[in-house]
């Protein structure tokens, strides 16, 4: 049956590895698809080391660092459930306190805001025995051009995570693409001086698996997020998630979906040239 890209419905992730992909709606930031994360927001104050940080200051840490770069809409919606003045407080908190970062980028048009941890932000968060075990914790802005898509992945994770906790599931990890890049690339680059084609190739293969990842191509494609979380029957899983732009062309589709990726459209549509592929893998 064929799905909009952007249709409202949040279908049940698929773990299945093939030529398939799930295509998926990425809401704006004018709609809350998700529901947000359950957990209980306290406003008391928390001494921790040299700084004064309510329990929600600190979720709001943990949260930026996981993904490095966040909207502030929609970490208000999602992290705050829409309370503006709560969302205000904390970030006005945080940045005053140096431990966090806000800047304003305009997309298509339209401008938003931003925040992500400063270097200090990230060390306090180094011994934090409350994140997942290997969590990797991010600061800084890296390439301020892919901000846009960046921040947007943060909105596709709750998307995502609603339908893993839907299904009984609770999420236990994410990882994004810069982990995922040292893993492969760092040990193919050192090996393949010396290797023949035939060698390499076995290589790839081998540094593809221990990282559960798929050679398409003679490449391996790496998704923008990976969550890691644990089913209801207490088994680990994970799905691997690629936020597909309006530059996207098919052959880049293709890819994903041989990776099998779970794809969301983050809006705007794709170029008229790739919509037939865009609906091959709906109509799956």
């Amino acid at each position: 049956m064929s799905r909009d890209l952007y249709e409202h419905e949040v279908p049940a992730a698929d773990n299945t590895r093939g030529t398939e992909a799930a295509v998926r709606s990425l809401p704006d930031t004018e709609r809350a698809l998700a529901a947000p994360d359950s957990r209980p927001h306290g406003r008391g104050r928390e001494p921790v080391e040299r700084y004064e940080l309510s329990r929600d200051e600190v979720e709001t840490l943990r949260e930026v660092g996981r993904f490095r770069v966040v909207n502030t809409e929609d970490l208000q919606r999602f992290r705050y459930r829409g309370d503006d003045a709560a969302t205000r407080q904390d970030l006005r908190s945080l940045r005053e306190q140096g431990l966090l970062t806000r800047r304003t980028f305009a997309d298509r048009g339209r401008k938003f805001a931003v925040v992500a941890l400063t270097k200090e932000g990230q060390k306090l968060l180094r011994d934090d025995a409350q994140l997942a075990p290997g969590q990797a914790t991010y600061a800084g802005l890296v390439k301020p051009r892919e901000v846009p898509h960046d921040a947007a992945i943060y909105r596709m994770y709750q998307v995502e995570a609603a339908s893993i906790r839907a299904r009984g599931g609770a999420v236990r990890r994410v990882v994004l693409d810069y982990e995922l890049k040292r893993n492969v690339y760092a040990p193919l680059a050192k090996d393949r001086p010396g290797l023949t084609a035939e060698e390499f190739a076995k290589r790839q293969a081998e540094v593809a698996a221990e990282n559960d990842l798929e050679v398409v191509s003679g490449k391996i494609p790496l998704p923008d997020l990976r969550i890691e979380y644990q089913t209801r029957d207490g088994e680990m899983a994970k799905v691997d998630l690629e936020l597909a732009t309006e530059h996207y062309k098919a052959s880049q589709l293709a890819e994903k979906a041989g990776a099998g990726f779970v794809v969301y459209g983050e809006g705007g549509g794709a170029k008229p040239e790739d919509r037939d592929l865009i609906s091959e893998i709906l109509s799956l």
